[in-house]
């Protein structure tokens, strides 16, 4: 028999025993590469819900007999201490968020009508807040908002409500800095009446006291960077 007749046989005898797994191989590799650019370009489109993130995490620590515990729980703990020991727990809220905590006071107890100077009073509870802050919320980004009702302002010191909520929020912040915040980590922000909780008035244009009460205040924002 030639030479070239035994290679022909030889690469026939391969063929029979192959069994088309070759073929397969690479059809295998062809469905895995295009999951893996399916789930790239979902992941690239995706906006993170970090109150969902969560609520899956507590769900598989449940699942798995472990104990989920809440981020920044003793942060928030340590906030709502500090106004229970003040004794204005009832008119502070403290909310315990997927990336942070929000704290919203109402700016009756921090300040005067009209005035942007820190009550007697308010300048230990900040100074408390700052501690807390210090040692649970190292290195996250502190945001200050002064808020306003729509009631107009203007006096020599502030012209508008503009003027007024930014110089409480910058009075909160400086005393925080004071009280051994890190200054990097703090932000005033002044948004005047441009967020209210509640409406100012009514359809007819009536202002609503209470609401109007409400909606002045200052929240402070403490966020993951």
């Amino acid at each position: 028999m030639s030479e070239k007749k035994s290679r022909i046989r030889f690469r026939e005898k391969l063929v029979e025993h192959d069994d088309g797994e070759g073929n397969w191989l690479v059809s295998y590799a062809d469905m895995m590469t295009l999951l893996v650019g399916f789930f790239v370009m979902i992941t690239a489109f995706s906006t993170p819900d970090p109150e969902k993130i969560e609520r899956l995490r507590k769900e598989t620590s449940e699942a798995m007999g472990g104990k989920y515990v809440k981020p920044l729980q003793e942060l928030t703990a340590g906030l709502k201490r500090v106004l229970q020991e003040t004794g204005i727990e009832s008119a502070v809220t403290v909310e315990n968020t997927g990336d942070g905590a929000v704290l919203s006071v109402r700016g009756t107890l921090f300040f005067d009508s009209g005035s942007a100077e820190l009550k007697p009073e308010a300048m230990s509870v900040v100074q408390n807040l700052a501690s807390v802050l210090k040692s649970e919320a190292e290195g996250f980004r502190i945001v200050v908002e002064g808020h306003t009702d729509d009631s107009p302002i203007a006096t020599a010191r502030f012209p508008s409500n503009w003027e007024l909520s930014s110089a409480r929020a910058g009075t909160v912040v400086r005393m925080l800095e004071l009280s051994g915040v890190t200054h990097d980590d703090l932000r005033p922000v002044g948004l005047a009446d441009t967020a209210p909780l509640m409406p100012n008035r009514t359809p007819a244009g009536e202002s609503i006291t209470e609401n109007q009460a409400r909606n002045r205040r200052i929240v402070i924002r403490v966020q993951k960077r």
